[in-house]
């Protein structure tokens, strides 16, 4: 059974990163929207797609110009404007600017809410000044599926560096209920230190099969070796991971690590014990910390004896990310890279009190977000 949604108290977002997030995406959503209808509309009037031979042909294409538009969500720039060797004259730009308000508002939703193909059709209509055919919805309205189906088929490379895997929960409405889904995804940092979204997908953290299943799309995607994994505790992801990759390395995150030690000892102790632990982490060396390990342990063992089991459990996994590049280590040491993915997404969207209203409205917008975000690349060893 899929677990009802909890109420969680999370912090707001500020004003102004939501109303860029919105520009955002309503240039994205606007740019797709516009380039689809501009060609469909040239396919009306030529009588024929592109490529397609047909005795009914009135006209033929003559290529692109570019200009740019300027929305009341930013410039739209370099947007392809399709020509005909007939001197093809779009009056969807006039169209658009005399119904501006009320078009954005469409377009987003369209794009993010999972509307209908009728309400598409209007929005298609209103921009064309004529009634879309079936196929002319079918095109806008999949748009964005159809760029997701192929981002997630995309060959990746052979080798990759560093690998990220988190799970973490959104809210999707089942039958007038809000349930809590789980999205799986996995983060890349390559032998040049560029750093992507390898893919994700629905499914329960806890469940191995998942997980596995995750990974092979990986390896039939390419992806043959992987020098370290980066991950917590989830037992289920990691026999996934042995399973799957079983020559690279493991790390597990210290966040989680000392999260999990300082649950065992007492809130009004944590201040005096949470930079003796965190120390084990920021040497210089792993002997060094192999030796601040120890006496942790042997100082706090008859105090907090589950505390220094937990800390025990998993210490070689906490510590492997000393036999890489140290330049790299305040990267790899933690899973923030994975996390951090999660919060974006929650940041643009989920915290907006809002709910996504299906599975692959989740999957999409989640897809429309990783699209747009720019990573840092780190630097690599030569």
């Amino acid at each position: 059974m899929t677990p009802k949604l909890k109420h969680t108290q999370e912090g707001p977002i500020s004003q102004s990163e939501f109303q860029a997030y919105v520009r955002e995406q309503m240039r994205a959503a606007l740019r797709i929207t516009l380039t689809t209808v501009l060609e469909e509309e040239l396919t009306a009037l030529i009588g024929a797609a592109p490529y397609e031979q047909n005795s009914n042909r009135r006209d033929h294409r003559n290529g692109s110009y570019q200009r740019n538009l300027v929305t009341s969500v930013g410039k739209i720039e370099a947007l392809d404007v399709p020509r005909s060797r007939g001197g093809y004259r779009t009056q969807l730009f006039e169209r658009y600017q005399r119904r501006q308000t009320e078009l954005d508002t469409a377009i987003l939703n369209m794009y993010i809410g999972g509307n209908s193909t009728e309400q598409v059709g209007a929005v298609v209509e209103s921009l064309t000044g004529t009634q879309p055919s079936t196929a002319t919805v079918s095109r806008v309205f999949h748009t964005l599926e159809a760029e997701y189906a192929v981002w997630k088929e995309r060959p990746l490379a052979t080798h990759y560096q560093y690998v990220f895997a988190d799970g973490t929960y959104f809210t999707v409405i089942y039958e007038a209920e809000g349930i809590k889904m789980a999205v799986l995804a996995v983060v890349g940092i390559n032998l040049a230190g560029e750093r992507e979204v390898l893919g994700f997908t629905t499914g329960d953290r806890e469940n191995q099969a998942a997980w596995a299943d995750l990974l092979e799309q990986f390896k039939r995607r390419g992806m043959a070796q992987v020098d370290l994994w980066i991950t917590d505790g989830n037992q289920a992801m990691l026999n996934a991971i042995a399973t799957k990759f079983p020559t690279s390395q493991r790390q597990r995150c210290i966040v989680h690590k000392m999260n999990n030690v300082l649950g065992y000892i007492p809130k009004q102790h944590h201040d005096g014990v949470q930079p003796e632990l965190k120390a084990i982490f920021y040497q210089e060396s792993r002997p060094q910390a192999d030796q601040l390990l120890a006496a942790f342990c042997a100082k706090y063992e008859q105090i907090y004896p589950t505390a220094v089991e937990c800390l025990r459990r998993d210490s070689d996994a906490c510590l492997t990310f000393y036999s890489f590049p140290s330049a790299h280590w305040k990267t790899i040491r933690t899973n923030n890279v994975a996390e951090r993915l999660f919060e974006e997404v929650k940041k643009r969207y989920h915290k907006m009190n809002a709910a996504y209203r299906n599975e692959n409205s989740c999957l999409l917008m989640f897809f429309a977000i990783v699209r747009s975000l720019q990573f840092k690349r780190i630097p690599m060893p030569a």
